[in-house]
Order: C-alpha cells, then sequence, then structure tokens
C-alpha cells in the first residue's frame, strides 16, 4: 500500500490537468493514478499537466524511473502530444524529477521542471493566474 495522496482536476478551459501530490511517491502508486486520470470522462490525451510535487518524498530509484517512463511510451496515444510542467522544492524532488526529464525519449512530451507556480504556467502558456491556481491547489489539498 502506497503513502501517496493524489487529486487532481481537468481545466479543460485552460487545456490542462493540476495535479497535487503529498506523502512518499513510489512508480506503482504514480502509475495507478495517471491510469486513474486517462478514465475520467473530461480527459483529452492533449491536455497538459501542472503537477505539484512540494509535498512529495520520491521513494524511487533509476529503475523506478524507467517502469514509469516505460508505461508512458506503451500509453504514448492514451498521453499524447503535451507539456508536463513539475513543480518541485527539495532536492530529493529535483534529482528524481531531473533524471526523469533526462532518460525520458517521448518527443510527444515536453518536460520542464520549476521551482514556483508562476513560471510553470507561464510556461505552459496559461492565462491561469496565481490566485487561480493557488485557489485550485487548495481545493485539491482539502478533497
Amino acid at each position: 500500500m502506497s503513502d501517496l495522496v493524489s487529486n487532481y482536476k481537468i481545466l479543460k478551459e485552460h487545456n490542462l490537468i493540476v495535479e497535487y501530490h503529498t506523502g512518499f511517491l513510489d512508480a506503482d502508486s504514480f502509475i495507478n493514478f495517471k491510469k486513474n486520470i486517462s478514465l475520467d470522462p473530461l480527459f483529452l490525451p492533449s491536455l497538459n499537466y501542472f503537477v505539484h510535487l512540494k509535498k512529495v518524498t520520491f521513494s524511487t530509484n533509476l529503475e523506478d524511473i524507467d517502469k514509469y517512463i516505460n508505461f508512458l511510451e506503451i500509453n504514448s496515444k492514451v498521453f499524447g502530444i503535451r507539456r508536463v510542467a513539475l513543480i518541485t522544492d527539495t532536492p530529493n524532488q529535483v534529482v528524481s524529477t531531473t533524471m526523469f526529464k533526462m532518460l525520458q525519449q517521448n518527443k510527444a512530451q515536453s518536460v520542464e521542471i520549476f521551482s514556483t507556480n508562476e513560471s510553470a504556467l507561464e510556461w505552459l502558456n496559461s492565462k491561469l493566474n496565481k490566485k487561480e491556481i493557488l485557489d485550485v491547489l487548495a481545493t485539491l489539498m482539502l478533497s
């Protein structure tokens, strides 16, 4: 059983999925979470991702990162062409997300790592402002 708690909200009008994670992240729990998102009736393969990881401790190694990358490659038609903004805060988060970014070969997916919500939203070309994203994240924290 995983200690990862994950919630998301699909904002079709912003072409965006906002994810909020807390706890210990391992490959299997993250893969299962991604599978659940893809079953949402609002899900589209072209949606970009805003992934808030600032409350996560990665319980991963290189093998786990490869497992997640393989999952994405096998399911590339499901997850489509998109931008993925990973929002991090600690060295543990930066190391794991950087390894993922360096190892992933999916050219349909562009990944960047950010320390602020604003810079991530700007890179995603989102019209959401700071207050709006904080409101969404607050809602997801309480879910």
